[in-house]
């Protein structure tokens, strides 16, 4: 007796992490997210734009740090005991910067989503780096323009 197993293409959920930052959460597809690190000292680097907090050395690698919501034109956030790294991996694979690090307000949560629990929110408060705001539950969150947070990056570093 032979079985046969029928699959899809596409996926049934999506595994994302809800990123805690000052006043609001990011959501990123758990893919794009390398690792979560303790906040650890920073090295000074010579920026023209504050956003750009320094660099962290990464598993031998030099890593630079931005804070999302002072590129995003909002006050940075008070100094935080919970805060951490989340560490990105690059979308445009540039040799010069494949990963970033974006400081981060507390423990990210796992989150799996399906594309149909997923609700467009009208947001009042989005940032030039904001690609749209959701609402996944009870929680709400903004998906960011990875993209363009990359291209920011390589301008200035």
């Amino acid at each position: 007796m032979s079985q046969s197993i029928t699959k899809t293409n596409t996926p049934d959920q999506v595994d994302c992490l809800l990123i805690p930052l000052k006043d609001k959460n990011l959501l990123l597809p758990n893919v794009s997210v390398a690792e979560i690190i303790p906040f650890s000292h920073l090295l000074t680097t010579a920026s023209s734009v504050d956003w750009i907090l320094g660099r962290i050395d990464w598993r031998g690698t030099p890593v630079p740090v931005l804070c999302y919501e002072m590129l995003n034109r909002q006050a940075a956030p008070a100094p935080n005991p919970n805060a951490r790294f989340a560490i990105v991996n690059g979308v445009g694979a540039h040799p010069k910067m494949p990963f970033y690090a974006v400081l981060v307000q507390g423990i990210p949560s796992l989150v799996h989503i399906r594309e149909s629990e997923i609700q467009e929110v009208e947001a009042m408060h989005m940032g030039d780096y904001d690609q749209s705001a959701v609402s996944i539950g009870q929680d709400a969150a903004m998906i960011p323009n990875l993209e363009l947070v990359e291209q920011a990056l390589l301008r200035h570093i």
